[in-house]
């Protein structure tokens, strides 16, 4: 977990911030993104569902007094960091929060003993 200064109150913006990057970079919440990507991309997903029985992230969420928090990937066709790369988006609406995370899911699979991503269709469009 991100450490604050204890002098700056921890407000909302903060501590969402801090989520979404710990939740993308730390093994220890590797069981909620496999939750996710698991679900269908391209679509909102209710992140207090997917952290059903995870009680690491439930604490976290109750730091933000239930704002509700959806989260969402999506391939990301020709990345120019290889293949396998996706985006995730966290978004919380009251407060208009939101992060944006571009997240290696070929490595994730690997490293579980899973196979890669198949190569999504499409390109970037110029």
């Amino acid at each position: 977990m991100t450490e604050h200064d204890p002098d700056e109150p921890a407000d909302a913006e903060l501590l969402f911030e801090d989520l979404a990057a710990d939740l993308v970079s730390e093994r220890r919440h590797e069981p909620l993104l496999a939750r996710l990507f698991a679900a269908e991309p391209g679509v909102w997903h209710d992140l207090d569902d997917l952290a059903e029985d995870l009680p690491l992230v439930r604490d976290r969420l109750a730091e933000l007094d239930g704002l509700p928090i959806h989260v969402s990937w999506i391939d990301l066709p020709a990345s120019i960091h290889g293949d396998g790369y996706c985006t995730i988006t966290f978004y919380c609406e009251r407060g208009h929060l939101y992060r944006l995370a571009l997240y290696d899911r070929g490595r994730f699979a690997r490293t579980r003993g899973e196979p890669g991503p198949p190569r999504p269709p499409g390109r970037l469009l110029n």
